[in-house]
């Protein structure tokens, strides 16, 4: 993958920012790198890693611990890795299931979840080591056992927290931050909280990638095509799901046959979110905005195979990304609300009353994307 100037940019940033904060006696050095979705966050940091590995005037002891708030996020940034960089002299990219191996080595990257290591329920805390030594499993090395080896070892841990606007925590500072005490705290977001900026800019470093750079290049749309309350007042007394998802088809089927006649075999994925009132309605002897959904788009002659569901807690569609794949719609809660890259998502339709702006701008990053960079065809995307 070719970088384009603000990664090459950016990146060099980073690292200078590094090697200027590492000097410091200080701990947990904070430095926030705010980038928009679809600018390649992933792909920007995971070369700052390799980047480091190959300073001639910085060579440390240190590995990376990428923390992220869903397995599916956190294997997905594995699996870039070995796209992005499949000779990079980075170290052994590793899971929670590598505890066993004991602690990290330099250059090494851990990828983790949050909810693995943070969690109420005992059940669901097998990583932790437990309070009471008679309840540890002789043959087994959790998290604390890890981090500490690794320390012990003299190896420093730079810790990336991918999506850092989530689960921050105070639960996730004592149970994961502390424990593993980094030398550097890198936040990533495209919509980091207020106060963590501040932080940065007070006793670290912080990184912007304007909104308008990424645009020029061609990466995400310029602008968004929005229906208005005014434009759906033409629709008065008709049920307005369906006039929503109606739209969305019509929608669909016109980018469909815009990518068709440049011959290119990208199949454009409508997302559509749904609200988190199923207990209610259900109690209520009404059907679910998903069977509501489903429902109306066979109506309209979309096959049932044809309709994906991703909802928290369950496993996502495999081949869900693919600018090929046979799924034409995505049903969603929050599952697909941040961090997912899928280029081919082109239309939203949010039926979900989202009270949170930030994750409102984070589930619209969905579809700002452009799925191929050829200039003729990107514009069909852009515009």
């Amino acid at each position: 993958m070719e970088s384009i100037r603000f990664q090459i940019e950016a990146v060099e940033k980073l690292i200078n920012s590094i090697k200027t904060l590492w000097i410091k006696s200080e701990r947990q050095i904070p430095i926030v790198f705010k980038a928009p979705t679809g600018s390649g966050k992933t792909y920007m940091t995971e070369k700052m890693i390799c980047d480091l590995a190959e300073q001639p005037d910085w060579d440390r002891d240190v590995a990376f611990v990428w923390i992220s708030f869903s397995e599916d996020l956190a294997m997905q940034s594995k699996e870039k890795f070995d796209i992005y960089f499949p000779t990079s002299k980075h170290g052994r990219l590793l899971t929670i299931e590598d505890f066993n191996l004991g602690a990290l080595q330099k250059h090494d990257v851990l990828f983790l979840n949050w909810q693995k290591l943070v969690s109420q329920r005992a059940e669901d805390r097998i990583y932790r080591r437990p309070d009471d030594p008679r309840m540890r499993h002789e043959s087994r090395v959790y998290f604390e056992d890890f981090v500490e080896n690794t320390h012990r070892n003299g190896i420093e841990i730079i810790l990336i927290i991918d999506e850092s606007h989530l689960n921050l925590t105070a639960a996730s500072k004592r149970d994961v931050i502390d424990p593993l005490n980094p030398k550097i705290k890198l936040n990533v977001s495209a919509t980091p909280k207020n106060e963590t900026i501040g932080e940065a800019t007070l006793d670290g470093a912080f990184i912007k990638i304007d909104h308008t750079e990424v645009v020029a290049e061609g990466l995400i749309k310029e602008n968004l095509i929005c229906q208005t309350e005014e434009e759906l007042k033409k629709y008065k007394g008709e049920d307005m799901d369906h006039v929503l998802l109606k739209l969305a088809i019509d929608r669909r089927k016109q980018l469909k046959e815009e990518i068709e006649s440049f011959g290119e075999n990208i199949n454009p994925l409508v997302i559509i979110q749904l609200p988190n009132d199923d207990e209610e309605l259900k109690n209520e002897g009404k059907p679910t905005k998903e069977e509501i959904t489903k429902e109306y788009l066979i109506s309209q002659g979309v096959k049932a195979n044809r309709i994906a569901s991703w909802f928290t807690g369950k496993a996502k569609p495999i081949g869900l990304e693919q600018n090929d794949s046979e799924y034409e719609y995505l049903l969603f809660k929050t599952a697909a609300g941040t961090g997912w890259d899928c280029p081919r998502a082109q239309v939203l339709v949010m039926f979900r009353d989202i009270k949170s702006q930030i994750f409102h701008t984070q589930t619209i990053g969905r579809i700002l994307r452009v799925p191929i960079m050829n200039e003729e065809v990107s514009k069909v995307f852009r515009n």
